[in-house]
């Protein structure tokens, strides 16, 4: 077996010690590879124990593959020494090492230690159907419970967020509140202090554009305009060209220089209202005999712009800062209603729970949880017993595609953390699961404020940030395409990062040549997913890109007449049967591919 040439910072992420790790790895950089060579160099050079290592993976295919890929990087190294006992007990010890996911070393802490909160030994994880069948109970009783007491406040909250006929939009809404807690450390601390960020009593004479959420409309309206501005001036340097146009250049130059006005820097609320409200747009010149298409293009964008500036000032400005704040506070007693049922339900639904001995899915983290901290006498979260002798078990907590922890997660393994032994490794450009409330948040602020690793002499103890942008999966042609599109679509609004040559994939490995890869141009396939009225199926077209030239190469996703088959196809779908048609096109022209170990294969 050939000796793996590591870069300079694949062997900073190997070998450094002593402090937090973050290791940004971008696709196609060995970021597995990397983790099980530093695994494998903790157990030789370090003489770590691999069950001194929590190794935590995002899914149970990953653990299941990283402890065959440790296993086997351990058989080899017994290969070049036979004699290594410690190696050899490594084998035994790998059955009992943690190397799981999040959830599975949350069940191994409650199966160990189930008495301190109060369960059974013997519980057992709900399936979904029962789990969402018990809510739905519970649910049920807290509502007969309240009617029955003829709660005020919750008779206000029910006619506030349900029709006349029925109170099912309330229940959804409290569902959907309770669901989204479950991804918070505390869910009841987190619902109290949710609520109580709309009592504005003693700040109602205050900017409300300083507010929360006066902050996030102000940003909100400043984009739109300057989206809007943007528009505006794109038709301004077409019309400027055309003298027969000059009218409505003017026009548009007005338009933009209005709308500059609304964005000034240190504005408030009110003079945003003020100044959104009294906006007047000229009337559009009616010119009898300039008839062309970049008129009716300038008319059309024009009016589009008008009726986005309409909106904003008949649903986000819609109150000057006095009432916005009145309004507010107005909610908050409503919204304190709602948090009472909602922790109402909180816990008649743990109730249940433990009466049927069962837990849920989000149980899993959280009383993992409640069994590593308690609160001190100042009412602040500290570890537990339990938690210290975890500090002392794990020399190092090992965490893959980070990018996609939530909170929970994260307080449970810096609990459990020394304070300066957790190694990370993602790439926030994959972070793919906010609708699971995952928090790429946790990635960026480390991203940004550890320091970062300048050379293999680096002895810095600070938390440390380590880049590992050399991609070693794809060819130039390919890694110079993808960073002029991500260079173009991502950035810290869109994207959670600025796209820049500092983040670029950089050429990793050497591909030997190919025929048919010498012009260096590589395919971007647009499909357009529209309806085809006359047989009432979505007809893709798909416009063909290169780096160096535009084709207009279209081609359908296979007979050219539609099938029953077509009619009831999912727009994924139709994707995949295109990507599939083109495959097999690549494969019928004989084109030459490189497995894994560069042997060339048709």
């Amino acid at each position: 077996m050939s000796k793996v040439k590591w870069t300079k910072e694949q062997l900073q992420a190997i070998e450094k010690t002593g402090n937090n790790i973050l290791v940004a790895a971008a696709a196609g950089s060995g970021k597995t590879a990397v983790l099980v060579e530093r695994i494998i160099n903790k157990i030789i050079n370090q003489k770590i124990d691999i069950d001194e290592l929590l190794i935590v993976t995002f899914t149970n295919a990953a653990a299941s593959e990283m402890r065959q890929r440790i296993l086997e990087a351990i058989y080899s190294k017994i290969d070049e020494n036979p004699e290594n006992l410690d190696l050899q007990r490594q084998i035994l010890l790998l059955n009992k090492a943690n190397i799981s996911t999040i959830h599975s070393f949350c069940l191994e802490v409650i199966k160990n230690y189930f008495y301190e909160i109060g369960i059974s030994s013997n519980f057992r994880i709900g399936d979904t159907s029962e789990i969402e069948l018990l809510k739905q109970e519970t649910l049920e009783e807290v509502f007969e419970k309240l009617y029955e007491e003829k709660n005020e406040e919750f008779i206000e909250l029910v006619n506030t967020y349900s029709g006349y006929r029925d109170d099912d939009s309330l229940k959804e809404l409290i569902l959907k509140i309770y669901n989204y807690s479950q991804s918070m450390p505390f869910p009841s601390e987190w619902i109290n202090e949710s609520v109580e960020k709309f009592n504005l009593k003693d700040e109602l004479e205050q900017d409300f554009g300083k507010t929360l959420w006066g902050k996030i409309l102000v940003e909100y309206f400043t984009d739109e305009i300057k989206s809007c501005i943007n528009d505006l001036e794109s038709l301004s340097i077409k019309l400027e060209r055309e003298f027969d146009l000059e009218r409505y250049y003017s026009v548009i130059l007005n338009d933009i220089e209005n709308l500059k006005s609304l964005i000034k820097e240190n504005q408030t609320w009110n003079d945003i209202y003020i100044n959104l409200n009294n906006i007047k747009f000229e009337t559009w010149p009616r010119q009898a005999k300039t008839d062309c298409e970049l008129k009716d293009e300038c008319k059309t964008i024009r009016d589009e712009v008008k009726d986005r500036v309409k909106d904003l000032t008949k649903k986000v400005f819609i109150y000057s800062s006095e009432e916005a704040n009145q309004d507010i506070y107005e909610m908050y007693k409503i919204l304190k209603s709602l948090g009472k049922v909602i922790l109402e339900f909180l816990n008649r639904y743990q109730e249940n729970k433990k009466d049927k001995n069962i837990i849920d899915f989000n149980d899993i983290e959280h009383y993992a949880l409640k069994i590593l901290v308690k609160k001190d006498e100042q009412a602040n979260y500290i570890p537990t017993d339990i938690a210290m002798n975890y500090k002392e078990k794990f020399v190092e907590i090992a965490i893959d595609e980070y990018q996609d922890s939530n909170l929970v997660q994260e307080y449970i393994l810096t609990t459990i953390s020394n304070g300066n032994n957790i190694f990370m490794v993602g790439d926030v450009k994959q972070s793919i699961y906010k609708f699971r409330q995952a928090r790429p948040e946790l990635f960026l602020e480390k991203y940004d404020k550890y320091i970062l690793a300048e050379g293999e002499e680096n002895t810095c103890n600070e938390d440390t940030k380590i880049q590992l942008f050399k991609n070693f999966r794809s060819r130039k042609n390919v890694l110079d395409f993808t960073n002029i599109i991500f260079e173009n679509i991502m950035s810290k609004k869109l994207g959670d990062i600025d796209y820049d040559e500092k983040e670029y994939l950089n050429l990793g490995a050497n591909f030997e040549e190919c025929k048919e890869l010498t012009s260096g141009k590589v395919e971007l396939d647009i499909i357009d997913l529209t309806e085809n009225d006359d047989v009432g199926v979505a007809q893709p077209m798909a416009y063909s890109f290169c780096k160096e030239q535009r084709s207009n190469r279209a081609s359908t996703l296979g007979d050219p007449q539609p099938n029953d088959d077509d009619i009831i196809l999912e727009k994924t779908e139709l994707e995949a049967k295109y990507v599939a048609n083109r495959i097999k096109e690549l494969l019928d022209s004989n084109l030459h591919i490189y497995d894994k170990n560069k042997d060339i294969e048709k």
